[in-house]
This record gives C-alpha cells, structure tokens and sequence, in this order.
C-alpha cells in the first residue's frame, strides 16, 4: 500500500484546515492586525519598555487633599436650627436672680465665702475654663453614639447653697432662637457657643449678680458627618484625575451607617469612619468616597491610611461612604489558569498577576503574544504618543499593551507593571500549536484505520 499520496492529502488538509481548528482566540498577528479597521483606529497596541513603565507609574492618583484644598482646616462649628442646647447660668454671690438667698449667720458670724469683687472676676477668654466641666465642650462630646448624642458631664442641677441654675434643655426653634428666663429670646443659629453666652450675660448684667453663662450644644444634625459603611458592594465614583474609580462587581447589600457629631476642634476622616464603627472588610478592597458641596471623590482606604495628608478634616454635612469592592483581573488563552483572579493585595503587578494566573503554558504559549487590555484616560493616552481610538467613550480610549516574554528584560518590566482592577490578560497559542492541534486530531480519526491497514497488511489477509 503506497502511503504518500495520504501524506499529501494530509497536508493539504492542514493547511486548508488551520483556519478552523478550535483555539482559545486570536493569534499575536490577528490582535496588531484587528487593531484597525477601515482606516479607523480601535485600539492602540503598546509595547511596553521602561519608558512606557515609568510613565503608567508616575500618572496622578486622585487626592482627597487636592480635591478638598479650600476646607483643609478645622471647621468653625456653629448653632442651628434644631440644635439641643443646654444652658447654665453662675452668679457671683446668694441671693441673686437665680440663686437663693444666703442663710442667716449668728450675730458677728462671717460667711465663709465672700462676694467676688469685681475687680477679681476673670476675663472673658477665661470663663469657660474655669467655670465649665473638666476638659470643657470638647471633653463632653461622644462621637462614637450614631443618634448624634454627646457626652455631658453632669452639671448639678440647681440646689440650696449653690449659686449656679440649669435651665432644661431646649431646641434652638425655627426663628434660630432660644428662651433664658428674664434675657428672652436670645439669637442662637448661625452663631458659636460662646456668642451666644456674651450674649446671655449682657441681658442679665443689670438683674443678675455678675452673671456667667455656660452654652453646650448637647444634640446637632447639622454639624455632623453621615457615614455609612457597606460590606459588600457600592456604586465608584468616577476620578476627575484622569482615571476611573474601581470597575468591579457591584453587589446589592444593606449597608450600616451613622450620624458622627463634630467636635469643636475638628475630627479627621480616619477618627471618623472609627467613631461610626470603622470597616469590617480587608483593606485592600475597601475604597473612601467623600461627598461634599457637590463634590464627590474615591480613593482607597489604604491610600487614606498610609498617606497622612490624605487624612483630611471633615467637615459638616459630609457624606462619606466606605465601599468594599473586590478588585480582580481576567485572564484568556494559554496561560495555566483562565479564571478572573482577586487581587487580595493592595496594588499587584503583571508578575504577579501572571503567577495567579499559573504562568505560561508550556505547550501552547506564545511568549511574544502577551497583551494587557485596559481602557486608558485620554490624557494617558495622549502621553503615549498614541491617537485616541475611535471607541473612545467617557473620555476613556482602550489600550493593548503588548509583552515580548522571549525577552528576559520583560519579566523586570513585569515586575514594576501595575495591574488595575478589571484589566484583561490574554496569552495568544504560538503558530506551532495550531500544527500540534492539527495532528492530535488527525491521529484520533486515522489512528485506528491505519493501525487496521497495516495489521492486515502484515498478516497478508485481504482488508
């Protein structure tokens, strides 16, 4: 039996048949090939070297600093509408308005405390000081109580032989004002505590004895951070520093929050998302988005812990969010291992994300075919030297960067490549293994009928 004609007709098969044997997607050649069409440009291919590396490192994260630089010091808290103040009023000596008068003493019997004179009564700056509970308001405050409520150190209510009355609390109402007893009504919204306190004693100073006042905001919606923290899932805010928030998969999940009070000596970001509870999710997967005057940024909880300028004041009516978003990567073709891969670190590399991903495959890689897909900013993009694809949507183009692995020096570039979460890795086979394919099928379908020949051949029987 003469074979060589099969041989032939085998390999004109081949030939004819590489188009349509199965693969994994297109080869090295397709994907630079496919990145145009019809004179128009879809995506740009990239091949990476140090410039490229350096480049893609030194892009601007999004900076909650920089975002927020008009409000980077302490907010002045003021009294609002709504606000539950307590107020306390000191006279110098009994029987005043608001004390009772002092007891009788036997004939040539002293009082053991004598009237403060008027030239020993401290300044005003010092009042509050030495008149107020330990520590002051900002000793009295509770952040860490989500209704809102503050800490008051008790001021005893008014009793015989005391000289200091506690009028019941009240909310400053909506004409912005509170009542005093023989003050009437004193402006309160949109002023500070001690404003309001001058205010109090000049009312009183031609009734009472010397008096002093005393104004704590026991209770406020308005200076206060809402937060709230979700453990599974959040929508990212779009980074108008010339990159995207996290693209990862949205889950829907009940999130947790509070209202966190101010203190009057300013609370940072960090204090705050503790006072609320703090996050109960990795690090690495946890993403601050602050809302504020119309503005809203994300970065990462990392970054916010690692980089003290990030820590920056809160401010009040904040809206600041703690969203989990699980970063990944996807990877396709001949790699040891098609999945989408977590992170589960803060910032991986490509060497990295190629190790997750079990390397490349032996059999089936082509080392000079390894291309990262991403969508890029245009000011990115424009920083390559390369036009802006046709594609190009919300200011974003897509981008292919393409890794030469039969090169030493792009494992170092490897090394120093950051991954973004939602990058895809495609590994392109190598053209041998179309031939490898080819034959593995071939010998499935002829294997048995020549084997059947060539026993049949040897046993001189007719087949």
């Amino acid at each position: 039996m003469n074979l060589i004609p099969l041989l032939v007709s085998l390999v004109a098969l081949y030939l004819a048949g590489c188009t349509w044997l199965p693969r994994a997607g297109p080869s090295a050649s397709d994907v630079l090939e496919q990145a145009q069409a019809g004179g128009e440009i879809l995506f740009d291919i990239v091949d990476v070297d140090e410039r490229v590396v350096s480049l893609l490192r030194g892009q601007p994260k999004e900076r909650l600093a920089r975002r927020f630089a008009a409000a980077a010091e302490p907010p002045e808290l003021r009294i609002a509408i709504g606000d539950t103040l307590s107020v306390s009023i000191w006279e110098s000596a009994a029987g005043g308005l608001f004390s009772e008068p002092q007891p009788a003493l036997p004939a040539g019997a002293k009082p053991e405390i004598e009237p403060l004179a008027p030239e020993a009564r401290p300044p005003g700056g010092e009042r509050q000081n030495q008149l107020g509970p330990p520590g002051g308001p900002e000793g009295q405050r509770r952040r860490n109580d989500p209704t809102g409520e503050v800490l008051s150190v008790g001021i005893p209510e008014a009793t015989p032989g005391r000289n200091a009355t506690v009028i019941v609390d009240q909310r400053v109402e909506a004409d912005g004002s509170i009542s005093v007893p023989y003050a009437g009504r004193i402006p309160a919204a949109g002023r500070t505590a001690e404003e309001v306190q001058k205010t109090i004693e000049a009312r009183l100073a031609e009734k009472a004895l010397q008096p002093q006042a005393l104004v704590i905001v026991q209770k406020t919606a308005a200076n206060a951070v809402t937060v709230l923290l979700n453990e599974a899932g959040g929508v990212p805010a779009a980074s108008a520093a010339g990159g995207t928030a996290p693209a990862g998969p949205v889950q829907t999940a009940s999130a947790r929050g509070a209202r966190v009070p101010l203190s009057p000596g300013g609370d940072r970001l960090l204090q705050v998302i503790a006072a609320a509870g703090g996050a109960k999710v990795p690090v690495h997967e946890s993403f601050v988005q602050l809302s504020r005057g119309g503005a809203t940024a994300t970065i990462p909880l990392q970054q916010l812990v690692s980089e003290p300028a990030e820590d920056i004041y809160a401010q009040p009516g904040d809206v600041l969010s703690v969203i989990r978003i699980p970063q990944t990567f996807s990877v396709f073709g001949a790699t040891g291992r098609n999945a989408q891969i977590p992170f589960e670190a803060e910032g991986i590399t490509l060497a990295e994300a190629l190790a997750k991903s079990q390397g490349l495959n032996d059999d089936l890689a082509d080392p000079g075919g390894a291309f990262l897909f991403r969508y890029e900013p245009n000011s990115t993009v424009n920083a390559l030297n390369l036009p802006i694809a046709a594609s190009s949507q919300g200011g974003s183009s897509p981008v292919a960067y393409r890794f030469n692995f039969s090169d030493g020096k792009a494992y170092l570039l490897a090394q120093q490549f950051p991954m973004r979460d939602g990058d895809v890795l495609f590994v392109a086979d190598a053209g041998s293994a179309q031939a490898q394919k080819f034959f593995t099928l071939l010998q499935s379908i002829t294997g048995p009928v020549i084997t059947g020949l060539l026993v049949c051949r040897n046993a001189n029987t007719k087949c």
